[in-house]
């Protein structure tokens, strides 16, 4: 089954225009879309006891020739189900604009039972429903990357290029900071050490509240981000990204 959906590129914000001339989505955006498509398709069930995190993701954009001008017509966006543990599933995603690829996505939830702060495992009603999202066609999906979940030096010691404070516009219906926002972040820090590409893959490590400080530390290839509590002052590693 692939489960399709028709969806806007938005012109003034989802393009990357690059200075060599290229014109792309933007990683974030192409996060998000996914993301919308994810719980159009009502695949993950949010019940009481129960919610979900998104614990890596690594997108791909092409460049595609004058796109402000063709991003005039809807994209197709396709969801799949690559792979499926016993509670957390990986989900592939292909954006389309005619016969042109915009991006594709990979990305992995993990579900837990709140009141246990547990893992907790599919049911093989759930794993009925997920096979049906599985490719049916060849589709190439960016590879995900574990990365060492610490800082590799003090902070001291690390180059910060950007901080941001976590602010309504940044959470989303699950009460969480949503992750393309993060990623979004990642993004823009990278960019200002000249390492943004068209390929982006974050780890998440922890979980930002509003009115949380962001700062985003480089080292070599990679960005950290750590969160500030305002009112304890204590920080944490939230994000690792390259």
């Amino acid at each position: 089954m692939n489960a399709a959906l028709r969806t806007t590129i938005r012109i003034s914000s989802d393009i990357w225009h690059r200075r060599c001339g290229q014109e792309l989505l933007l990683p974030s955006s192409a996060l998000r879309i996914a993301d919308h498509h994810l719980h159009a398709s009502d695949m993950l069930t949010f019940e009481d006891d129960n919610d979900w995190f998104c614990v890596s993701q690594a997108v791909k954009c092409f460049p595609v020739d004058r796109l402000h001008k063709k991003a005039v017509e809807d994209a197709q966006s396709s969801l799949y189900v690559t792979n499926v543990g016993t509670s957390s599933i990986h989900l592939g995603n292909s954006l389309m604009l005619k016969d042109k690829t915009l991006a594709t996505t990979q990305r992995v939830f993990c579900r837990v039972s709140s009141s246990a702060s547990a893992p907790a495992a599919f049911t093989d009603q759930e794993r009925n429903k997920f096979s049906e999202f599985h490719p049916t066609v060849d589709v190439s999906f960016p590879q995900l990357e574990r990365f060492e979940a610490k800082l590799p030096g003090s902070k001291n010691s690390m180059k910060s290029v950007l901080s941001v404070k976590v602010g309504p516009q940044h959470i989303n219906f699950a009460s969480h900071v949503d992750h393309a926002f993060l990623a979004e972040t990642a993004h823009h820090a990278l960019h200002s050490i000249s390492k943004a590409s068209e390929n982006l893959v974050i780890n998440y490590l922890g979980q930002p509240s509003l009115g949380d400080t962001l700062q985003c530390f480089a080292s070599e290839d990679k960005i950290y981000i750590t969160r500030t509590d305002d009112d304890t002052g204590e920080s944490t590693l939230v994000a690792i990204a390259k």
